[in-house]
């Protein structure tokens, strides 16, 4: 049967009540307007109907102090995994993201696949919402993205329907038959290899950042554990509070080329403002810039295996109260020096950098160290790009995609942004006493957007400005001069005309006048204004 891989292994070892280890998406849809019946009930009754494929009828089998290993459930119940709920009355968002919030909450049941469906309807505007979570055990972020796009359409007219339990790639849980001796031996040699080049690249990146530490070696790649302790570092409970927003697309699209920033620097920057604002109004202005820790996907493109294939990198954000456009300016340089310094490395070296950093964290957080040692960064964001196009699901339009995710060891909130149909989906999951005001950071997200566009048009105003050259008006040569000249007192046309000296030397005069270079017209340089150097991120 198939084996977990080390990263899968540890957010099972890792998981508590406190600090549960599942991922989860939220879908609003709004039923076809032309439908004869309940839609929402026909949909449920068309998904029973519909059968489980891995991993979703797979469950864990053994002791995590063993060897643990994933099994088909012979006893595999779809109802207890599709669930269905109403809102009470009038249906607002706000009591979806209490429900949501509640859901988000629970850990999954280990003796059944790790995974739960729940169909909320009653929204005020006539839409449901689905609320799908999983274990991260099962898949990263990116992956179940692509679990749940693959099952809708993009036309409405198109009524197949595709539960999200019918997985149609799992290639890593496919059977798998032992291998030989001889490639036993081929597969040992390049573990061998790649050991050597991991403890290489790891050995070089302490090196690296210990000289950076003590100052002799220049960098943006943050020191773990070296940043600021903020109220986004308080100690978790159980329960969560999760909130939601938008933002939109085509105007983010225009800040990020108004500043040469990337998209994903833009979102960094908003995000920033916002927890950076949230702070002041707890009474913590940070005197330093804070840490974000960032996912980066070390996936292959034609790379369809599930599990996780993920690396977590520390990226110092700005400093607070520094003009918008210059904060962006600074995070997208330490972006990009994160991911030239991840480059560096192998991916077996990043994932294995990822896993030594994050276990201390979560040891710490276990045996109640957290609090004693400097917080290994103040907030995760995540950035996963989704379809540009609307999606359907049996003719019901996807509206919405809100990404739910996990609350990292000594941090009490995630940010994790999904880009859909000319909108970014923003989804924010924090402990419930931690932040018992998530809302203002979403409301404080939307007013850093707003500060940021206006910033970022000026600024793309002054370099236009800049670039224009400055005309400088040419002084007067040629006949013009000599017709605007003041001609002698006492001289007449009839003298002129019979006066031949006189002529001749006005002769002389107008071809020296004539072949006199006249002043260059200067141009002014184009100074261009504000930071430079701004790096490619995504």
């Amino acid at each position: 049967m198939p084996s977990l891989s080390i990263y899968d292994y540890a957010f099972l070892l890792t998981e508590t009540a406190e600090s549960p280890k599942h991922v989860a998406g939220l879908q609003i849809f709004k039923p076809p307007a032309d439908y004869p019946g309940d839609f929402v009930t026909d949909l449920v009754e068309a998904m029973r109907t519909r059968p489980a494929g891995p991993p979703f009828n797979f469950k864990l089998k053994g002791s995590l102090l063993g060897k643990p290993e994933w099994v088909e459930d012979q006893n595999f119940d779809l109802d207890y995994h599709l669930r269905r709920a109403r809102l009470p009355r009038p249906g607002t968002r706000k009591q979806l993201m209490e429900v949501v919030s509640r859901l988000h909450s629970v850990l999954l049941d280990r003796d059944r696949p790790l995974w739960e469906l729940h169909i909320i309807e009653g929204l005020d505007d006539g839409c449901f919402a689905v609320y799908v979570k999983i274990h991260h055990a099962y898949c990263d972020g990116a992956t179940l993205v692509k679990l749940l796009i693959e099952t809708l359409n993009t036309s409405p007219d198109d009524r197949r329907l595709r539960a999200n339990w019918e997985a149609t790639h799992v290639a890593s849980f496919r059977e798998q038959s032992s291998p030989g001796l001889s490639s036993r031996i081929g597969q040992t040699a390049g573990l061998v290899g790649a050991a050597l080049t991991t403890a290489r690249d790891i050995t070089s990146m302490a090196g690296r950042m210990a000289l950076q530490r003590i100052g002799l070696q220049p960098g943006r790649l943050p020191v773990p554990f070296t940043a600021p302790r903020t109220k986004l570092n308080s100690v978790v409970t159980r329960a969560r509070r999760a909130a939601i927003d938008e933002l939109p697309m085509d105007e983010l699209k225009t800040i990020s080329h108004s500043t040469d920033t990337t998209l994903n620097d833009v979102i960094v920057t908003i995000c920033d403002i916002a927890l950076t604002r949230y702070l002041r109004r707890h009474h913590q202005t940070p005197t330093e810039p804070l840490v974000a820790q960032m996912p980066v996907s070390l996936r292959r493109e034609d790379n369809d295996e599930l599990g996780n294939q993920l690396a977590i990198l520390p990226v110092t954000l700005g400093q607070a109260g520094q003009d918008p456009v210059r904060r962006l300016k600074a995070i997208s340089r330490s972006c990009a020096e994160v991911k030239k310094d991840a480059a560096a490395m192998s991916p077996t070296a990043v994932s294995v950098y990822t896993l030594a950093i994050q276990g201390v964290a979560q040891a710490s957080e276990l045996i109640g160290l957290a609090e004693s040692l400097p917080p290994l960064g103040n907030i995760l964001i995540s950035n996963v790009p989704g379809p540009k196009v609307p999606l359907y699901l049996w003719g019901a339009r996807m509206m919405n995609a809100y990404p739910m995710s996990v609350i990292p060891p000594g941090l009490s909130m995630n940010i994790t942004v999904f880009s859909y149909d000319g909108k970014l989906d923003i989804g924010v999951m924090a402990g419930y006493d931690a932040v018992p005001d998530v809302n203002v950071v979403t409301e404080y997200m939307d007013e850093a957007f707003e500060a940021l566009k206006t910033a970022a048009h000026r600024h793309a105003v002054r370099i236009r400005k800049a670039k224009r050259p400055r005309l400088t008006k040419k002084p007067s040569t040629g006949k013009k001069a000599l017709s605007s000249a003041k001609k002698p007192p006492g001289t007449t046309a009839t003298a002129a005309a019979g006066g031949t000296d006189r002529k001749a030397r006005s002769k002389k005069t107008a071809v020296k006048h004539k072949q006199a270079p006249g002043r260059r017209t200067t141009k002014s340089r184009s100074a261009k204004r504000g930071p430079t150097g701004a790096g490619k991120n995504r």
